[in-house]
C-alpha cells in the first residue's frame, strides 16, 4: 500500500467513515508488518509513527480543561491504529536490538476458541453475608442495608442513596459493611454513600460502611482503584491498602496494590492527598504529600515512601479501556493480561529484558493482543484452554 493510500484510509478509519473492506485493508497493512526485514525499514517510518501516534492522543485526551481530560475514551472505535502504532514502534525497537531471521514465521494463534475480554461482572457481599452477582442481577433496586437503598443503574453502576422507607432502626448505618469483589476479567463502578465514585479494576476488593458518619470516610481496598472523591473539607476520605493510607478531602486518584506486584502505586490527577505509611514503627518519610502528576510507592516490608513524577495516562488506562505500556517488561504486561482475561500463565526459558512500548484496547479478544506482542519479537505464545504458555525467542 502507497504511504499517501495509508495516510487516507487511516483518517476515513478514525473519523468512522471506512467500509469494512477499507477494515480489512488496514488490518492486512497491520499484518505485514513482522515481513520487514532488519535492513529494509518501513518507508517513512517516523512520518508515520507521529501521525498514528497524534491521532490516537487526538482521541484519548482531547483538548479541554484539566478538570475535564479524564473522561472515558474507549480505543475500539480506532484500534487497528493502534495495533499498527505499537507494531512498527516495538518492531523496529527488536529490530534493531535483535537478529531476525527473514523467513521465521510466528505459529499463527489459534483464534476458534479465543478468549474473550473482561466486562462488567462482580459479587456484592451485604453485611448479612449474602452475596448478589451483580452481573446476572436486574436493573432497579438490589437491597437495603440499614438507611440506605442499593440500585444497580443500566451502565453498569450501583448507588447508594438514603431509603426512609426500608429503615432498620436497630442497627446503625456506620455499622453495616458492604463489600464488592471483581473477578479476574471484571470491573464495575459504585457510588458510594457521600457521592464519591469508584471505578474498581478486575481482581480487586473494596469494602466500605454503608453511610459515612463521624470523623472520617474509610474504605479498604486490595486490587486497583480509581477514585473521584465528593469533597469534604470537613470529614477526611481515607483509603486503608496494603501497607499505607491514602488521606484526602476532594480528589482523583487512583491506587493499584495487588499482591503480585512490588509496590503500592498512589497516583494524583488531581487535587492533594497524604500518604501514611500503615506502621507503627517511626521511620523516615512515614508521611508524605502528593502533587498533581506524581506518585507514591509504598512496600509494606520496605521502610519510606518514594515519590516519582508519574504517567498519569498510564496509571488509568485501564479505566478507559486500553493498555498502555512505556519501556514495560513482558512479565508486567502479561501481569495485567492475566488480571484481565483471566488467565493462568506458564512461563517457559528466561524471559527477555527488551522492553514494550505502545497502546492496545483492552475491548479485543486476547488473540488480538498476543499476536501484537508476538509480532513486535522476543516472545513467543501458544494457547490452550485458558492456559497460555509464554516462550522466549533466542
Amino acid at each position: 500500500m502507497e504511504k499517501e493510500n495509508f495516510h487516507k484510509l487511516l483518517d476515513k478509519y478514525i473519523s468512522g467513515e471506512a467500509s469494512q473492506e477499507e477494515e480489512q485493508r488496514l488490518l492486512n497493512f497491520y499484518g505485514s508488518f513482522n515481513t520487514h526485514a532488519k535492513n529494509d525499514p518501513v518507508p517513512g517510518l517516523d512520518n508515520l509513527k507521529d501521525k498514528i501516534f497524534d491521532k490516537i492522543s487526538e482521541k484519548i485526551n482531547p483538548v479541554e480543561d484539566y478538570q475535564q481530560s479524564y473522561k472515558l475514551y474507549y480505543l475500539k472505535s480506532f484500534s487497528i491504529a493502534a495495533m499498527i502504532l505499537l507494531a512498527i514502534t516495538t518492531g523496529i525497537y527488536f529490530y534493531s536490538n535483535r537478529t531476525i531471521i527473514e523467513d521465521e514465521q510466528f505459529t499463527e494463534i489459534d483464534v476458534k476458541n479465543d478468549i474473550l475480554p473482561g466486562n462488567n461482572k462482580a459479587i456484592l457481599i451485604l453485611a448479612d453475608g449474602s452475596k448478589i452477582s451483580l452481573d446476572d442481577a436486574a436493573n432497579g433496586l438490589l437491597a437495603s442495608q440499614g438507611n440506605i437503598a442499593i440500585t444497580k443503574t443500566e451502565n453498569g453502576e450501583i448507588i447508594y442513596e438514603k431509603n426512609q422507607v426500608n429503615k432498620m432502626k436497630n442497627i446503625p448505618d456506620h455499622f453495616v459493611i458492604n463489600t464488592i469483589q471483581t473477578p479476574k476479567g471484571g470491573k464495575y463502578q459504585v457510588r458510594l454513600p457521600d457521592g464519591s465514585k469508584v471505578w474498581l479494576n478486575s481482581a480487586s476488593t473494596l469494602s466500605y460502611p454503608t453511610a459515612f458518619t463521624g470523623t472520617e470516610r474509610k474504605v479498604k481496598l486490595s486490587g486497583e482503584a480509581y477514585f473521584e472523591i465528593a469533597s469534604n473539607k470537613k470529614i477526611p476520605f481515607r483509603v486503608e491498602s496494603d501497607g499505607q493510607i491514602v488521606e484526602v478531602l476532594g480528589t482523583h486518584f487512583n491506587i493499584n496494590s495487588y499482591d503480585d506486584e512490588d509496590f503500592t502505586k498512589t497516583t494524583l490527577l488531581e487535587g492533594s492527598v497524604k500518604v501514611i505509611l500503615n506502621s507503627k514503627s517511626d521511620v523516615l518519610g512515614k508521611t508524605r504529600m502528593l502533587k498533581p502528576g506524581e506518585q507514591s510507592l509504598t512496600n509494606s516490608k520496605q521502610p519510606g515512601i518514594r515519590i516519582e513524577n508519574a504517567d498519569t495516562e498510564k496509571a488509568i488506562a485501564w479505566k478507559n479501556g486500553y493498555f498502555k505500556f512505556k519501556n514495560t517488561p513482558i512479565q508486567q504486561i502479561m501481569r495485567e493480561v492475566e488480571r484481565w482475561y483471566d488467565v493462568e500463565l506458564v512461563y517457559e526459558g528466561n524471559m527477555p529484558k527488551d522492553e514494550f512500548t505502545g497502546f492496545i484496547s483492552n475491548e479485543v479478544n486476547i488473540s488480538a493482543v498476543l499476536k501484537i506482542l508476538e509480532q513486535s519479537g522476543g516472545v513467543k505464545f501458544s494457547v490452550k484452554g485458558k492456559k497460555i504458555k509464554v516462550k522466549m525467542i533466542p
